[in-house]
């Protein structure tokens, strides 16, 4: 490439399998940012795609030949594999990572880059506003969240507003698709956990980037919110149901089990005060919205219900979890391990 590492600013990693159509929007949204072409590089690790995926990546390379556009083939299933790869392949001080059904909005590196100017600052995250493929039903807006000062998320789609003010932040608010973090903080923190494994493995999933974003809150690392590092997360019409939203709750709900056994280092011990928790949080955040007139009349009875239904499934998913640190030692001591540099799943 010509460039060594104290050359190149910063390095995107795209982790993607079988997304070739939202790949190339995510692609081509890259290639139209503000920040100068020669001062990053693009990392595109397919985690085995069947799509024609690696096609579409050697047409956007072929066709924007100023930038610095990389194809990697990892066949290591799973979120974790394809972030860590694409570190191992980085030579950028920055480490970005976004999704491969994001795009960005034209200033979004600029501004990210720009957030890092201050040395204190290890992690920067940004708006994830959403880009629905249909108009979502009106019952989507009873999973947002405020924040204390204004903000809004919802975690279900990954979809994140704080405002137009640039705020210090927890590392724990900076989500995987808009993720950046210097280099050396990315190894001092220890890498992200497991993250979307396989279906027939789930009980080796973890909490991914929430992991890393847990060790930098308790080192005291300073985060930063850049409002003008937006991504536009599309959508599609089979995740505004009822039933995905079960399926992601259901996910979280292991995720939540892993951590908290790293954090016991074993199995849960307040598992019922865990789940009591979750589930009187989101009772209180629907009944909350019929009282604010949000949602009224039998409407309010029928998305009471819809929480109640999230609530059990994270339920179920940490109690699936439990059950398998129970079971199988493996697990047990995949979930313990002080890190994940070698990302290879148990078989």
């Amino acid at each position: 490439m010509g460039l060594g590492f104290q050359a190149m600013k910063a390095s995107i990693i795209v982790p993607t399998l079988n997304r070739s159509i939202s790949l190339r929007k995510t692609l081509s949204s890259i290639t139209l940012q503000t920040f100068p072409a020669e001062q990053f590089e693009i990392i595109v690790v397919d985690n085995g795609s069947a799509d024609g995926t690696r096609e579409t990546i050697e047409a956007v390379i072929e066709s924007h030949p100023r930038y610095q556009i990389r194809y990697v083939y990892e066949p290591e299933r799973g979120l974790l594999a394809g972030r860590h790869r694409g570190v191992l392949e980085a030579i950028g001080e920055l480490l970005i990572f976004i999704d491969d059904d994001i795009e960005a909005d034209s200033g979004w590196l600029r501004a990210i880059v720009s957030g890092f100017d201050d040395v204190k600052v290890q992690l920067i995250g940004g708006r994830n506003l959403p880009r629905y493929e249909v108009d979502p039903p009106a019952w989507i807006e009873s999973f947002w969240d405020t924040t204390g000062q204004g903000g809004r998320l919802c975690w279900f789609l990954s979809l994140t507003d704080l405002g137009e003010k640039k705020l210090h932040i927890k590392p724990s608010c900076i989500w995987g698709l808009n993720f950046s973090i210097r280099r050396h903080a990315f190894y001092d923190l220890g890498g992200f956990h497991p993250d979307s494994v396989p279906e027939h493995l789930q009980h080796f999933d973890g909490d991914g980037e929430s992991g890393l974003a847990m060790a930098a809150e308790a080192r005291g690392t300073l985060a930063l919110y850049e409002p003008a590092a937006i991504v536009y997360h599309f959508i599609p019409a089979s995740r505004m149901t009822l039933e995905y939203f079960e399926r992601r709750a259901f996910v979280q709900g292991i995720r939540d089990s892993y951590s908290e056994v790293r954090r016991n280092r074993g199995p849960s011990i307040a598992l019922l005060a865990e789940i009591r928790r979750v589930t009187n949080r989101v009772i209180r955040r629907a009944k909350s919205l019929g009282r604010a007139g949000t949602i009224v009349g039998p409407e309010e009875g029928i998305i009471l219900e819809m929480h109640k239904r999230v609530a059990d499934a994270h339920r179920a998913g940490f109690e699936y979890h439990q059950r398998a640190i129970r079971a199988d030692p493996q697990v047990m001591e995949w979930v313990l391990r002080p890190h994940y540099w070698d990302y290879r799943l148990p078989r």
